[in-house]
């Protein structure tokens, strides 16, 4: 069995990450940065522990077209947020009871009425290459 052993661990193929495209609509304006924090589930859901987390700068005119931020995930389920962090200070403001003052989008496009987002509703399946529309609030 042990001389096996080498031919069996090249023969197994590695998890591939997937090309996902974010695609941000509906930003207010140019400053600032975007934030797209992804997580893998209800217990890390809007915490700072996060699958992956990505910083993308604005520049000029991206208010207009929208932002395309490429990212890399492994097949699985997973829920998105994003916020536009229009300060540059590094984190998502928010009020006393902890209400964002900055933009926010979830995927799924979740929007939640009471209370704070559930991962649930956010969670989408990332299986092949694709793109996640997320809209600012």
């Amino acid at each position: 069995m042990r001389k096996y052993l080498p031919l069996l661990l090249f023969t197994c193929p590695p998890i591939m990450a997937l090309d996902v495209t974010v695609q941000v609509e509906n930003l207010k304006s140019d400053d600032g940065a975007l934030v797209v924090q992804v997580y893998d589930s209800k217990d890390t859901w809007l915490s700072d522990n996060t699958v992956l987390s990505k910083r993308q700068a604005l520049t000029a005119g991206d208010s207009k077209a929208g932002v395309t931020i490429p990212i890399q995930l492994e097949p699985g389920r997973y829920a998105l947020s994003v916020y536009h962090d229009e300060n540059n200070n590094e984190k998502l403001d928010a009020n006393f009871i902890g209400i964002p003052k900055e933009p926010v989008g979830l995927s799924n496009d979740h929007r939640p009425k009471f209370g704070p987002p559930k991962y649930k509703k956010a969670e989408i399946e990332i299986s092949d290459n694709q793109t996640v529309d997320i809209r600012l609030d």
